[in-house]
C-alpha cells in the first residue's frame, strides 16, 4: 500500500513541527516528526486499524479514518492502493470547527 501526504497534510505537519522547535527546541522537534511518520507508516499493512473519525460519522461521513499520537490526529483516506494522509490536527483544539472547515474546503477528499 502506499502512503502519499496531500499538500494540506504535509503543511499541517510542518506548522506542528516548527512551531515544536520555537518553543521546545530542534531535538524535541524531531523527536515528534519521527513520531508521527511512524504512526503514519504503521497502516502501510493494515490501512483500515484507524478507527472511523466519530466527529464526521456523525454527519455522514463515514470514510475517513484516523490515527492518534498523543496529542496529535492524523486523519486519512483508504484509496484501493493508496492511503492518503488529509490532515494532522492538535487533539486538544476544536476538531469539530476544524474538520468542517476542511470538508466545506474540500481539503478532506
Amino acid at each position: 500500500m502506499t502512503i502519499h501526504w496531500s499538500k494540506d497534510a504535509g503543511d499541517d505537519l510542518m506548522e506542528i513541527i516548527s512551531f515544536i522547535a520555537e518553543r521546545s527546541g530542534k531535538k524535541v522537534a524531531r523527536g515528534i516528526y519521527s513520531r508521527i511518520r511512524e504512526k503514519v507508516e504503521s497502516i502501510r499493512e493494515y490501512p483500515a486499524t484507524g478507527r472511523i473519525v466519530p466527529e464526521l460519522a456523525s454527519i455522514g461521513i463515514t470514510e475517513i479514518h484516523e490515527l492518534i499520537e498523543p496529542p496529535w490526529r492524523i486523519f486519512y483516506r483508504i484509496y484501493q492502493n493508496e492511503v492518503r494522509i488529509l490532515s494532522v490536527v492538535d487533539g486538544r483544539r476544536n476538531i469539530e470547527e476544524i474538520l468542517y472547515r476542511k470538508v466545506i474546503d474540500g481539503k478532506l477528499k
